[in-house]
């Protein structure tokens, strides 16, 4: 099959990238609150292998087919040992290459993550890197001292460092577009939008900064030490941390899918900087990822006929399972880099990860000394790794199901103080200093409003929840088991929303003029205003040719205001065509479209003086006076649009 690039993959892009973390879709597979349904006596987890193979075969087939799916792998371990793994699927759809669970590898995206906080905690045992210290520490470039608290290593595990969340350059499609190793890392530095360890906002760059710390204190590159302290101890010989994948397991690697027009489409080769590589380089087969579960599991330890390894000590292994930061203690929250999964009642970290197109999922339940891995090779996959939904939720409904949930009654005063919540939330994993702010008004939102019956309704993109007041500023859902906690600022206004949902990800209170609902249609109202002054001018013009003869500021305005629409359609036009492209750089064009905004924004001003003008010495009629200083108005409004999503000018 040929690779066939579309232009609306790179929206898809976008929002993967966007994305990444999003809290689970209710649209993945089995929504919250939905059980599937299991046999009353069948005791807690896998057990069988021929009955999880069945379970197994049964869920992927449907998963597969429902979102189009080309290839996927599972594997099971328990007890210290690998419990089941099987392939699905082709990994190669062309030449019919079925997917191998033991030699197949997938682009594991972000769970490359847990192979760098490894790292760092080995390094940390061997008293080599202090994980309070702060990481200026170890770098030689400085990250700006914004706040008095420096960010440590452990802000960067539990994704508090307080950096907002670029992506701009963070792909390329050929080799000579990329920064040298350290260069892009030094010159993408996020601004801190917040103190550390305030709240957890999901970082790529968190990841990419620790692993260039693992590389400078190791003397290493990062996929050289990810592969002699961890893959080949491991005898992971199917998983690589290298970019491009070397050449003896480039065979082995599954090909990417997106589904179109009834048929697979081989998805894009996307690279990325070196730099990039400890947030989601690596390529694994699912086989070698359950070695990789085994040692976590057994504290360390890995062992097998041939060999006993030992990659961490026990004590750091453990700490590494224990809760850092959560933030509110009734809430799920952040291990060291491992995020609070917990489901049904069982105990269980995790982490997803998105390399695009392909999806994957890890899941250690500690207390059942059980590991599950997931991977997926097709775009369609997106809504399958979310956490407590899509697979999670299909296993554990089966595996470990929860017991009906008990009826919770909301507090009888709680109407009155229901309104303190309401309004719209934003997940922290945003810019704020760039233009690529202006994602986070089109992004996701949870808009919390009051049904008036004493509960709270939450809506989103991906799903509803009706939650209920159990404690103060502490929240249970009406029909499930997970909880919401609020938190208020120094006023008492509410600022912060988090979910056991999303422990990586914090929702931050928007200002009402920061919401999709005022800025929509304050847009939309400037471009209709925008695009009628042509037709209205040429009208005018047909219908009175004195016009010409009209005095020069007459016709100086009328041109001007021309010229203001024109201009802003214009940046409209060219932010829908390049902007969805800046992952892979900021394209000429875009820049020149950036510089339109500057331009109508230095005419907007004139234009002011025009429209008090018109008034003062009667330019026109009374309705075409109205007519100028209502798309005058417009024009300021859209300035202050741009202004206020960072769009005004070359902010990046």
């Amino acid at each position: 099959m040929k690779t066939k690039f579309f232009f609306p993959s790179l929206i898809v892009l976008a929002l993967l990238l966007l994305w990444v973390v999003a809290p689970a879709s209710a649209r993945s597979g089995v929504a919250a609150g939905e059980k599937i349904s299991a046999s009353p006596n069948q005791p807690q987890g896998p057990n069988d292998a021929a009955e999880l193979e069945a379970f197994m075969d049964d869920l992927l087939a449907r998963q597969m087919e429902e979102n189009h799916i080309a290839g996927a792998a599972v594997a099971v371990v328990k007890d210290g040992q690998l419990f089941f793994a099987k392939g699905y699927g082709y990994a190669d759809v062309e030449n019919k290459i079925p997917v191998d669970a033991e030699t197949t590898m997938f682009k594991i995206g972000s769970l490359t993550k847990l192979f760098t906080w490894t790292a760092v905690m080995q390094l940390a045992e061997q008293g080599k890197l202090n994980l309070d210290a702060d990481v200026n520490t170890y770098l030689d470039f400085s990250i700006p001292n914004t706040y008095p608290q420096p960010i440590t290593l452990k802000h960067l595990m539990t994704h508090t460092s307080g950096f907002e969340d670029l992506h701009a350059e963070l792909v390329a499609l050929y080799a000579e577009s990329l920064a040298p190793p350290r260069a892009w890392l030094a010159s993408h530095i996020p601004a801190r939008v917040r103190p550390p360890g305030e709240v957890a906002a999901y970082s790529n760059y968190n990841a990419a900064l620790a692993g260039y710390i693992v590389a400078r204190v190791s003397g290493q590159s990062f996929s050289e030490y990810v592969q002699g302290q961890i893959l080949n101890p491991l005898g992971m010989t199917n998983t690589t941390a290298q970019s491009p994948t070397p050449p003896e397991l480039r065979a082995q690697e599954s090909v990417g899918y997106l589904y179109d027009e009834g048929a697979y489409q081989v998805f894009p080769q996307l690279l990325s900087p070196e730099d990039l590589f400890p947030a989601g380089v690596m390529r694994a087969s699912a086989s070698d990822m359950a070695r990789f579960m085994i040692m976590h599991l057994q504290s360390g330890f890995y062992g097998d006929a041939a060999s006993e390894i030992r990659i961490l000590k026990e004590e750091t292994a453990q700490q590494m399972h224990e809760t850092l930061f959560a933030p509110d203690p009734r809430i799920l929250g952040n291990a060291y880099g491992f995020f609070e999964f917990d489901d049904n009642g069982q105990r269980a970290l995790g982490h997803s990860g998105s390399g695009e197109p392909m999806e994957s999922m890890l899941l250690l339940l500690p207390e059942q000394n059980l590991g599950v891995f997931v991977a997926y090779n097709s775009l369609g996959a997106g809504e399958l790794n979310r956490q407590h939904f899509g697979f999670q939720r299909a296993f554990f409904d089966h595996y470990y199901p929860a017991p009906a949930v008990a009826p919770i009654q909301p507090p009888v005063d709680f109407a009155e103080r229901a309104d303190r919540f309401t309004g719209a939330y934003k997940w922290t994993m945003s810019s704020y200093t760039t233009f690529e702010k202006y994602f986070a008004l089109m992004g996701p939102t949870i808009d919390v409003t009051n049904p008036g019956d004493g509960t709270l309704l939450l809506k989103s993109p991906f799903g509803e929840w009706r939650i209920v007041e159990e404690e103060p500023l502490y929240f249970r859902q009406v029909d499930g088991p997970f909880h919401m906690a609020f938190r208020a600022d120094d006023q008492g206004h509410i600022a912060y929303l988090f979910t056991d949902y999303t422990p990586m990800m914090s929702f931050e209170k928007l200002k009402w003029y920061e919401t999709l609902g005022f800025n929509m249609p304050l847009l939309m109202t400037c471009l209709l205003l925008f695009l009628s002054v042509l037709p209205v001018t040429l009208t005018r013009f047909f219908r009175n040719r004195r016009l010409v003869a009209n005095p020069k500021p007459w016709r100086a305005a009328s041109a001007l205001i021309v010229g203001i629409s024109v201009l802003n359609l214009l940046f409209i036009v060219g932010n829908v065509i390049w902007g969805e492209q800046i992952v892979f750089g900021i394209p000429f064009a875009y820049k020149v479209t950036l510089g339109l905004g500057v331009l109508s924004a230095v005419l907007t001003v004139a234009a002011l003086v025009y429209a008090a003008l018109a008034w003062k010495d009667r330019y026109w009629g009374a309705a075409f006076r109205i007519y100028f200083t209502l798309v005058t108005v417009a024009a300021v409004a859209f300035v202050w649009f741009l202004n206020q999503w960072n769009l005004l000018g070359w902010r990046y």
